[in-house]
């Protein structure tokens, strides 16, 4: 009898855990989850987030300079040299640099002229071995990640983070190379992707564990979307920085736009200026905004989500040749240089009008694979991380 009761314990005792198990499986960690998940994802998604190799530094309130270390430590220096900040890579390399903090932050021009020699890449999404190969391969940079461009302009059409893990690296060296290029009469344009955007307001679904596991520890939020948000706020040196960067610039005849421009875009009246205000305005509002420019300019048909230059989305057909003469026309420009919508190769489209430069970089350096443009004295060429260089052919 004892035997038999023991065993009815037992089985009720298992049947309690089961239903705590199972409803604790289905508490989703990220938002957006779907009804249906397998067994696979549910456990992915209750996985404890940890630290998972050297990432920042990440500087708060200007006094505090947080680091989480390559043992996966995180550390607190309330004291900090601002001339002399490092920055730790997590790659096999242990590559480091140093940069020196601003001591001011300028909103950037929105129209320049066209320089002798300019290099564009985009939608690097954190591989720093991608990035650092491809600009030491083109001399935009030295061993000891130094601008060496003298006054040659370097684009970056947005999406740098997310998705991979050297994101707070790629930054910096960015932020780094930016001050040395202004020394030299050079010009580092950094072009605002939805990436970036989306981090502004804590969507982390592209963010890698190790980040939003910095951004609780850092910030003591454990809403996770509060909790990156807090990284990239106006409490954030990397936040503020950003927040002084343009969605959309011209240099000579060129448009350069992380996604595109809608036909519908000529329907407000906008010029550049007004497009980078606008959408500027609402990277660290605490409100949604009630004016329907500024709506349309963060929608789908937005220019840090438009598709329709390369291909018809549900929303909308791809764009006219028509209608993209007629923005071209606009906004007295020959052609516009994106990124954001993958393509096997940087290619050219409208007889030449638009410039794909989404292509797959590769994780580690110097493969052949990570490829750019270069406009050199009104021509233009493929580049890639072994410095070999080809035309670019319509």
């Amino acid at each position: 009898m004892k035997h038999i009761n023991l065993n009815c314990i037992l089985l009720g005792l298992c049947f309690a855990l089961s239903l705590h198990i199972n409803s604790y499986a289905q508490q989703a960690t990220f938002p957006n989850v779907p009804k249906k998940v397998d067994n696979a994802e549910k456990q992915k998604n209750n996985k404890p987030i940890a630290f998972n190799g050297s990432d920042g530094p990440y500087i708060i309130n200007d006094s505090l300079l947080y680091t989480i270390t390559s043992k996966n430590r995180l550390t607190v220096s309330p004291f900090f040299n601002r001339d002399s900040v490092v920055v730790r890579v997590d790659n096999k390399d242990k590559n480091a640099f140093y940069l020196s903090l601003k001591d001011e932050y300028t909103i950037p021009e929105t129209v320049y002229s066209l320089p002798e020699k300019m290099v564009i890449i985009s939608d690097i999404e954190g591989k720093y071995d991608a990035f650092s190969s491809f600009l030491y391969a083109n001399k935009v940079i030295d061993e000891n990640h130094n601008w060496i461009y003298g006054n040659g302009h370097l684009v970056l059409g947005g999406d740098f983070v997310d998705r991979g893990k050297n994101v707070t690296q790629v930054l910096w060296l960015i932020y780094k190379l930016e001050d040395q290029a202004k020394k030299q009469n050079g010009v580092v344009h950094f072009i605002l992707g939805n990436h970036e955007i989306l981090n502004f307001y804590g969507d982390h679904r592209y963010n890698l564990g190790k980040y939003i596991k910095a951004a609780q520890e850092i910030s003591q939020l454990e809403d996770q979307k509060e909790a990156v948000k807090h990284l990239y706020s106006k409490n954030s040196e990397l936040g503020k920085w950003l927040a002084t960067k343009n969605i959309i610039e011209k240099i000579g005849h060129y448009l350069f736009v992380h996604a595109g421009l809608s036909p519908e875009i000529l329907d407000y009246k906008l010029d550049l200026e007004d497009i980078n205000k606008l959408v500027r305005l609402q990277f660290h509002s605490l409100k949604k905004s009630k004016d329907k420019t500024t709506d349309f300019l963060y929608s789908t048909k937005g220019p840090f989500w438009y598709r329709g230059l390369v291909k018809t989305r549900f929303q909308y057909d791809k764009i006219k040749e028509t209608e993209l003469e007629a923005i071209l026309k606009y906004y007295n420009s020959e052609k516009i240089v994106i990124g954001h919508t993958p393509v096997k190769k940087i290619s050219t489209g409208f007889n030449g009008s638009v410039i794909m430069t989404d292509v797959h970089h590769e994780d580690i350096k110097f493969t052949g694979k990570t490829k750019g443009l270069l406009i050199e004295n009104n021509q233009e060429f493929i580049i890639d991380d072994n410095a070999i260089k080809t035309p670019l052919q319509d």
